[in-house]
């Protein structure tokens, strides 16, 4: 079955489009591990990635050598009859590179499912969701060997998948392995989406940023799709086509960017402290300082002026006679209480606990009259002088 020049054309385009955009994410997201990490402590999941610049440019040449290279033994009975030694050596060739496009897309789509399965990992550490996430990984070790003993058992003898005329049905439809290689492949892939939805609907983060990984999600449900659609041009009969070469590609494409989003994401908001905070509002109580002096805004609009502050032994006014007010700050080495689960970032194996104690003193001068609460505190600070509140935070760093 041959293509014309428009299609050829389109074809091109496309997956070089679609190739520059994953190709720069692939060496985006490995240039910020490096920056994070260094050489020697990549992640499993980065080696991956890294390995997988192959088979995606593999996968992208296999494609537009089978397109421009004069077809492959998936040929119309009037093709066959009309064969020439030229034609016929043009697509033994391309016959060929049909069977590496093949493993390519096995070994670009399984690499990014082994990246996400890294990432559940570390997002499950210490988890009971953990069993889950090791359940699927041998699950898609299974179905990545079962694929591959389908490929190469599907048509024998193995040589008959570049033979022109083709020797057999299978050795150009791919029929039997087309279907195993569907089932485990999509499976997979609605199993990592499952995974994923908990940690997506119990989020605490402003809808903006849950919009991000709504999108991820959203891109994966395309990868589902793309891989059913390449199977529906590949195999049901009036639709067989070269199309399906448009979804392999598309499939392979959006898998890549999928695997990549969340460390590149990451990796601005790091960069970018703003877009850390993006959607997150501000506390209901508000801080502003004047003269010196601060003035904390409790919700419902009742004031409270504080006294600044400094560090241990130094005063907030040298010509202020009123009661110093003093802070001591210094940091110590945190351990967590059993109660609490240490804050493990998904993309970060080795933070250490490093926690910041800070114990503040400071004056009440003066309140609100409608402020009930702090009523008999005001009267003895009035009464006394020397009267403070004392308070203590507990900052993670």
């Amino acid at each position: 079955m041959s293509t014309d020049a428009n299609f050829n054309t389109e074809f091109r385009v496309e997956t070089t489009s679609l190739y520059a955009v994953g190709l720069v994410f692939i060496i985006v997201r490995l240039g910020a591990r490096l920056k994070k990490f260094g050489l020697t402590r990549l992640q499993p999941d980065d080696w991956f990635m890294a390995q997988n610049i192959l088979w995606y440019t593999l996968l992208y040449v296999s494609l537009n050598e089978v397109i421009f290279g004069g077809g492959s033994n998936f040929m119309t009975q009037e093709e066959i009859d009309t064969l020439t030694p030229e034609s016929t050596a043009m697509r033994v060739r391309g016959s060929k590179w049909v069977l590496v496009s093949e493993e390519s897309l096995v070994l670009t789509v399984w690499s990014c499912k082994a990246c996400m399965l890294f990432i559940y990992r570390r997002l499950t550490q210490g988890l009971k969701q953990l069993k889950i996430v090791n359940a699927v990984s041998v699950y898609v070790i299974i179905g990545f060997i079962g694929v591959q003993i389908a490929l190469f058992t599907n048509c024998r003898p193995f040589y008959g998948y570049w033979s022109v005329p083709p020797s057999s049905e299978q050795c150009w439809s791919y029929y039997n392995y087309e279907i195993v290689e569907g089932c485990f492949n999509v499976s997979a892939d609605l199993i990592l989406l499952i995974i994923g939805m908990p940690l997506l609907f119990k989020a605490r983060i402003p809808l903006q940023q849950k919009m991000i990984l709504l999108i991820i999600f959203g891109m994966g449900m395309f990868v589902i799709a793309a891989a059913l659609l390449c199977k529906v041009y590949g195999l049901y009969p009036p639709l067989i086509s070269y199309s399906y070469l448009n979804w392999f590609f598309r499939e392979a494409s959006v898998s890549v960017y999928v695997t990549n989003i969340p460390v590149i994401y990451s990796f601005l908001r790091e960069t970018f402290p703003q877009l850390a905070k993006w959607g997150f509002s501000t506390a209901k109580g508000s801080a502003t300082r004047s003269n010196g002096n601060s003035r904390h805004t409790r919700p419902g609009g009742k004031d409270i002026a504080m006294k600044p502050f400094n560090r241990l032994g130094s005063t907030t006014d040298e010509f202020d006679e009123s009661p110093k007010t003093q802070s001591q700050e210094h940091i110590i080495q945190y351990k967590e209480p059993n109660a609490y689960k240490e804050y493990n970032d998904p993309y970060t194996s080795d933070h250490s606990a490093l926690k910041i104690h800070k114990d503040v003193t400071f004056s009440v001068q003066k309140e609100s009259p409608e402020d009930d609460d702090l009523e008999s505190g005001a009267k003895r600070s009035h009464h006394d002088p020397s009267y403070s509140h004392s308070m203590t935070f507990v900052t993670a760093r």
